[in-house]
């Protein structure tokens, strides 16, 4: 075990191969996806450097998730960020920067341990290449992210100046090496200060104490740029992500074992050739070892490549841009990637509740309400993937809410109908700050989640506070509880609500059902609600609520048309009312029955309200009906011997008149769809050749038959309660919402002092979603309105609101998450105090008064570009010591 002498024949050979390995190793990750962008943790770190750095020098970023604290993005100021920007400024292809970066990263891990083995004298010459080289392969064998693997690659080098055997000071040792533990960057920090327990654990076995001091005051020093902004991130709640412990792992013991490798393969070789094996075998073991980790770099294609963001985002983030309204954009995905990397204008986070709406397919003026009261003005729908959520529940959604498309780029996206990639929908006006005066405010006792519920049961244009934040503030403010719990003070109201309505396996467009049984989701609560109440003094509440149409017989009866034919079937894919039977013979195209996949004799039955003479059937159907046509039926007459009829093209099947009543359809041969799928059988219309008269359609607009007892079935405390359901067929037929109100000789609901038993149960046909206990009279006094205000940022962490006057105190509510860090001062430069609205947004307390521009900043940002700035100053200024101290150039090695 040598070191290679300098100048020598040999060192030259090997520094040859050292370059050709690391051209191997560029070769290598050129040849991963060539051409193709691979996801990495920060997609804005390719397609958007710039304004990503730009970011980072805020510890605030109004630009997404509706502001929110920076989680790691100041870890990326240093290598990868300027690297990545300085490529993208010499317009060097994107997926060419990010090659650049795996080889940079893999080199740099290559070259470390060679240099490092050769300094320790661990091995020889091909043992070094040979762990270097498997040290840097392995974690890309194992699908490592490159920004996981930067810290393994780094670590050498944290090592290799404390070891170095030339003759240096011990300031000069650790100044280099808290430098090059200063190039990893705070994007991974459990990861980064894993690489110092090697180095670590070396200095206390040689019992270095002033060096280990030194070095350890240094590598402190040269943390600062990246330590300050990461404790003030977990200050305020914003916690960089958690760490894979994998890669962890490979930063701790990675190393060790790279050096136990040199060592020991040479061993191992001597070994070898003393049991009579080739010299060459263990190198030969080793090569394919190394071959073998470097074939899944080679032929695995990494999901989620892509050769460039598509046209269609860049142009859907240019048009949002353009638009002069204000508001933000909100994705309705679980990633706003790759708009955040591309837009201007804000965006916006997507919250459960708002997921939960848009998931149901059921749309109504609580959902607009709710992104309105966000201050969102644009909701973007990406059908380029898939997201959990059918595309058509997602439309329904908004198109029942009365959100209309304004825009749309792109191909058609992997949706059920060929929806465009990117569609834009216009909310309408919003603001991105409201003045909410005290009086239509409410406290409540529940989470953030419940808090639009609560607003939307109560008319929809006022605000709301949690009760825990409205302590010490707002103390007289109505409470609306929405849980069984002790209380302290009367409920005003009590909101009782089904968190999950689940969704209809038939969704809509327009008029046409799609039923699909994969559609269908299950609700939460599917027989209504049960809830405990407590009360502290006695009172009476008015009772009203909101209903959905309940899949099944008793929805099915209310449809039925006086007069009609009607059907039965053997079966049915869906039990949602667009899929019965009856709809084969309602004059609809929009519906149509079709049978359940596993029924193999599948049968409708036609029956008329009075004999007729039949000639013939016509089926009609279609392919958004998902089923099989029709190709040859057994047709039955009033229980006769089967007739066997062939249906022709245009759908036809003809025979002799019969007179009769009732017409048995067997199904026992069908046509596939165009694609060749196999389906059951569908059909969306069976018209009845000379009594097609008596197929008669539901009106949509005719109302569902008034009277008290139609509508949920109420108990409390056990006493029965009736109720009166107000609804059309189309809101049977959508599963559009409905209300219900509390009918017959109670007007409201007397409640004594106590804990009571409330159940709002299915019944007549439908099962209640939300249901709402109000004291006479509450919320229905005149009050002052609430205001919109406009909001100026001269910087991420500034914001200023001109405030109208207001005869009242009042809660100014910005349109962005809370946190404890900003700082709001009224006209008179007088402190206003903080308060959360909604359990998510930021507001303060404003005094009655007049007139007056409020002014607010983000406190802890000053604190945290402090930290950045003499970050800078201490990572100089310990270069300056590696650069400039003194080496030196006498005494023992320091190594030994």
């Amino acid at each position: 075990m040598r070191r290679l002498k300098a100048g020598s024949s040999e060192q030259v050979l090997w520094r040859a191969r050292l370059v050709l390995g690391c051209l191997a190793l560029i070769a290598l990750c050129f040849q991963q996806a060539p051409g193709q962008i691979v996801l990495d943790r920060r997609l804005e770190l390719t397609a958007g450097p710039g304004g990503f750095l730009a970011r980072a020098l805020h510890l605030w970023d109004p630009h997404t998730g509706s502001g929110q604290l920076q989680s790691d993005a100041y870890g990326y100021l240093l290598p990868m960020g300027p690297f990545h920007w300085l490529l993208d400024t010499l317009s060097v292809p994107d997926w060419v920067t990010q090659r650049l970066w795996w080889s940079l990263v893999l080199c740099v891990a290559f070259v470390g341990v060679w240099k490092l083995c050769n300094v320790l004298q661990y091995g020889v010459s091909w043992t070094r290449f040979a762990a270097a080289l498997l040290y840097a392969l392995v974690p890309r064998a194992f699908g490592e992210l490159p920004i996981e693997v930067w810290p393994m690659a780094m670590a050498p080098w944290v090592l290799l100046p404390l070891v170095s055997p030339r003759p240096r000071s011990g300031w000069w040792r650790a100044s280099w090496s808290a430098l090059a533990f200063a190039l990893i960057g705070g994007a991974s920090p459990v990861a980064g200060v894993a690489t110092l327990v090697v180095p670590g654990a070396w200095l206390a076995l040689r019992a270095r104490a002033k060096l280990a001091l030194v070095w350890s005051a240094f590598v402190v020093a040269v943390s600062i740029w990246w330590l300050v902004p990461l404790l003030m991130s977990i200050r305020y709640g914003a916690a960089p992500p958690a760490p894979r412990w994998l890669p962890v792992a490979g930063v701790v013991a990675g190393l060790p074992l790279a050096l136990a490798a040199a060592h020991y393969l040479r061993r191992l070789t001597n070994l070898s050739v003393s049991r009579g094996l080739h010299r060459r075998v263990v190198p030969v073991l080793v090569t394919c070892l190394a071959v073998a980790a470097a074939l899944p770099v080679v032929l695995t294609r990494p999901a989620g490549a892509f050769a460039a963001i598509p046209a269609h985002w860049e142009q859907a983030a240019r048009w949002l841009d353009d638009q002069s309204v204000p508001g933000s954009v909100l994705v309705l995905s679980s990633s706003d990637e790759p708009l955040a990397a591309l837009v201007k204008r804000p965006l916006a986070a997507l919250t459960d509740d708002l997921t939960r709406r848009v998931d149901s397919g059921v749309g109504d003026q609580a959902l607009r309400q709710e992104l309105t009261r966000d201050g969102i003005r644009y909701v973007v729908v990406r059908n380029d993937q898939q997201d959990g959520t059918p595309a058509l529940a997602i439309h329904e959604s908004l198109a029942d809410a009365g959100i209309g498309r304004v825009a749309y780029f792109g191909p058609a996206g992997q949706t059920r109908l060929p929806y465009p990639s990117v569609e834009i929908y216009d909310v309408g006006a919003t603001t991105p700050g409201r003045l909410v005066p005290q009086s239509r405010l409410v406290a409540v006792g529940g989470t953030a989640d419940d808090v639009p519920a609560v607003v939307t049961a109560l008319g929809g244009d006022g605000a709301a506070v949690l009760r825990g934040d409205a302590s010490g503030k707002f103390d007289q403010l109505p409470l609306i509880e929405t849980r069984d719990q002790e209380v302290d003070r009367q409920p005003s109201a009590f909101v009782l609500r089904n968190r999950e309505v689940g969704r209809s396996a038939c969704l809509h467009v327009g008029a046409r059902a799609l039923c699909s049984a994969d559609q269908a989701k299950e609700s939460a609560e599917p027989n209504g609600l049960t809830r405990g109440l407590q009360l502290p003094q006695a009172a009476s509440y008015q009772l009203r609520g909101t209903a959905l149409p309940n899949d099944g017989e008793t929805l099915e009866q209310l449809l039925a048309v006086p007069g009609a034919i009607t059907a039965t079937a053997s079966s049915r894919a869906v039990g949602a009312p667009e899929g019965r039977p009856g709809a084969a013979v309602d004059r609809d195209l929009g519906t149509g029955w079709l049978a359940a996949p596993d029924d193999l004799e599948p049968s409708l039955t036609l029956k008329l309200p009075a004999a007729r003479d039949v000639k013939g059937l016509r089926f009609r159907s279609d392919a958004y009906l998902s089923g099989s046509r029709p190709a040859e039926v057994m047709l039955s007459f009033d229980g006769s011997a089967p007739l066997r009829a062939t249906v022709d093209a245009d759908g036809y099947a003809r025979f002799p008149t019969r007179q009769a009543r009732t017409v048995k359809i067997d199904f026992t041969g069908t046509k596939p769809l165009q694609d060749a799928r196999t389906s059951p059988v569908g059909v969306t219309e069976v018209e009845v050749l000379g009594a097609d008269d008596l197929r008669k359609a539901v009106a949509p607009q005719r109302r569902v038959p008034a009277y008290c007892g139609n509508g949920p079935a109420v108990r409390v405390d056990g006493v029965p309660l009736r109720t009166q359901v107000a609804a059309t067929m189309r809101d049977l037929l959508q599963r559009r919402p409905v209300t219900f109100s509390l009918c017959g000789a109670l007007s409201t609901v007397p409640l004594r002092s106590g804990h009571h038993q409330v159940e709002v149960q299915s019944s007549g046909g439908f099962v209640p979603v939300q249901a709402t206990l109000a004291k006479a009279g509450f919320g229905d006094v005149a009050v002052t309105p609430v205001q919109g205000v406009d909001v100026w940022r001269p910087n991420p962490t500034e914001l200023t609101v001109e405030v109208p006057g207001a005869d009242e105190q009042s809660v100014l509510a910005i349109a962005q998450n809370y946190t404890e860090g900003w700082e709001a001062y009224d006209g008179s430069g007088r402190k206003l105090t903080p308060i959360r609205v909604g359990g998510r947004q930021q507001g303060w307390v404003l005094p009655a008064g007049p007139e007056q521009v409020v002014t607010a900043r983000f406190m802890p940002d000053r604190t945290y570009r402090a930290g950045l700035l003499l970050g800078l100053v201490a990572l100089v200024a310990v270069l300056a010591v590696a650069v400039f101290f003194p080496r030196r150039t006498s005494g023992r090695s320091t190594r030994r």
